[in-house]
This record gives C-alpha cells, sequence and structure tokens, in this order.
C-alpha cells in the first residue's frame, strides 16, 4: 500500500524577502566598493566623464566615472569596455574589478563576472560587497555548492548581518540540507522575529525532516505574525493532510479559498480520497 508522500509529492517554494533580493543584486560599486547614488543624471555623467577621458585618457578615475554612468544607462556592454580599460591602467582598481564583474552578470557572462570578483576578493578579501556580489553570480549560474562556501564565508565574517544569514539559509535548502539551513533560520527568527516568511521557511525545513510537529509550531508562530500569509496557510492545509488531520486540513483549505489562495489540485484530490469528504464542511 502507497503512503501519503508517495502518492503525492509537494511543490514547495521557499519565501524570500524582497529587500534581500535588492541587497544581493546591488547596484554599481563606487571607490570602496559602495554605492554610487548620483543626483546628476547618468547622461550628464557620461558627457562630463568622455570630456575628462579625452582630456586625460590615461586617467582611471575618468573612465571609471564613465564605466559607472554607462552602467546606470544599461549600457553594459560598453560598461564592460571602459572598466576593461580602467584596470589596463590600474589592475589593483577592487572597485573597476566588482564593477566589471556587475556588468558581465547583467551580461548573463556568469563565469567571466566570477573571475573578476575573485580578482576583487583577491585584493580585498573581507570586501561585503564583493562577497554579496559573488554568492549571487554563483547561486545564478547554478553552482550551489560555491555560493554555500561564499555566503559561509559572509556568515564568519558578518554574523549579525540578516540578510546574509537568510540568503545562506536558502542556499542551504536549495542543496537540500536541511538541518543546516533550519539552524541558520533559527538565527535569523532570534535576531528579528518579526519576519513571517522566515518562519514560514523553518518550518518547511522541519516538514521536510518529517518533524511535523516542529512544523507546525512554527507556521503557527508566523501566523500570529501574519495571518494573511499566503505561503503559511498553503503549508498548514498540506500539513494538517499529512497529520491525517483531516477536520483542520479543511479548515485550513477553506481559510486559503476565502483569501483566494489557489492549492494543488493533486493535494485537494488526495485529501477528498483520504477524508472522504468532496468539499469543505459547510458551517462548521
Amino acid at each position: 500500500m502507497k503512503t501519503q508522500s508517495q502518492l503525492f509529492r509537494l511543490k514547495w517554494t521557499l519565501c524570500v524577502v524582497p529587500g534581500l533580493l535588492l541587497a544581493f543584486a546591488a547596484g554599481c560599486a563606487g571607490s570602496g566598493g559602495k554605492r554610487v547614488e548620483a543626483a546628476i543624471p547618468p547622461e550628464k555623467r557620461l558627457a562630463d566623464a568622455r570630456k575628462a577621458v579625452a582630456r586625460h585618457p590615461n586617467d582611471p578615475d575618468a573612465l571609471y566615472r564613465m564605466g559607472n554612468a554607462l552602467f546606470d544607462l544599461q549600457r553594459y556592454q560598453d560598461a564592460v569596455t571602459a572598466y576593461e580599460g580602467v584596470l589596463a591602467i590600474d589592475p589593483k582598481h577592487v572597485a573597476a574589478q566588482v564593477n566589471l564583474g556587475l556588468s558581465l552578470k547583467r551580461l548573463n557572462r556568469l563565469p567571466e563576472a566570477i573571475e573578476h570578483y575573485k580578482a576583487a576578493l583577491a585584493l580585498a578579501p573581507d570586501d561585503r560587497v564583493t562577497l554579496c556580489d559573488l554568492a549571487a553570480a554563483q547561486e545564478s549560474k547554478g553552482d550551489l555548492d560555491e555560493a554555500a562556501k561564499t555566503l559561509s564565508r559572509l556568515a564568519e565574517l558578518y554574523p549579525d548581518d540578516i540578510q546574509v544569514l537568510s540568503r545562506q539559509a536558502n542556499v542551504l535548502f536549495k542543496l537540500r540540507r536541511y538541518d543546516e539551513a533550519a539552524d541558520v533560520f533559527e538565527k535569523v527568527i532570534k535576531k528579528d522575529p518579526g519576519l513571517s516568511d522566515d518562519y514560514y521557511n523553518l518550518g518547511l525545513c522541519r516538514f521536510h525532516q518529517e518533524n511535523y510537529d516542529a512544523a507546525l509550531r512554527t507556521w503557527l508562530a508566523a501566523l500570529a505574525h501574519e495571518p494573511r500569509n499566503r505561503s503559511v496557510n498553503k503549508g498548514l492545509a498540506v500539513l494538517y493532510w499529512k497529520r491525517h488531520e483531516y477536520k483542520q486540513a479543511w479548515e485550513a483549505v477553506a481559510r486559503c479559498q476565502s483569501m483566494g489562495i489557489p492549492l494543488d489540485p493533486e493535494f485537494l484530490d488526495h485529501l477528498r480520497n483520504d477524508s472522504g469528504l468532496s468539499d469543505p464542511p459547510s458551517g462548521k
């Protein structure tokens, strides 16, 4: 006889806090690895930089400013050429290495981008922006093991950085290293207990560990922070079914339906078969 887990393979997706995505897809770096937040429009900065390069063609700072303006105009190939010009003059220009990597990443030239991030780290090994960019490029390339190593290094350097820890936990989850991912999500929750998505992700780790009691406690805690969290409400419906608590499962289904949360038809079919009911009990 087939068990529930054999009958139905769950289709889970981690929640990622939008701010974390922004942190790991940072814009063009300025000197020292900081984001350039220029009030001057990029068109004006490009024109000024071109004039400076015309006057002093071997000035790396002028070429660098031109590269930044081109990057902000989304002219990534031209930005690559400008940053390569900077490095031809000054191979130890860390910010140019970082921005060259970022430009190549935008062009989906991930192996080259990774090499330039590593070159920048050879000059500034502990730079947070470069390590974050490297981890993002490795993850985009599908090198999850390498991304996990980079994020582990980041977590060592910045143990209180919630953005770093959340990204590390997400990559560990993708690698199905659920015990390690759960440990890191617990650190995140301890440092910032108000993020319901992190409770959801921790519960998801517990689910995959088949620790359904811990998953239930975690997801109920998530609802206390955000009662209408779509992922948590959807997860609870499946979790109650896995626990053979069909009344609670149907109640969770009804909540999802009231909030317009779609549920997997295959899951609903199994719930109907296992519970002997065709729809949520009315009036209950």
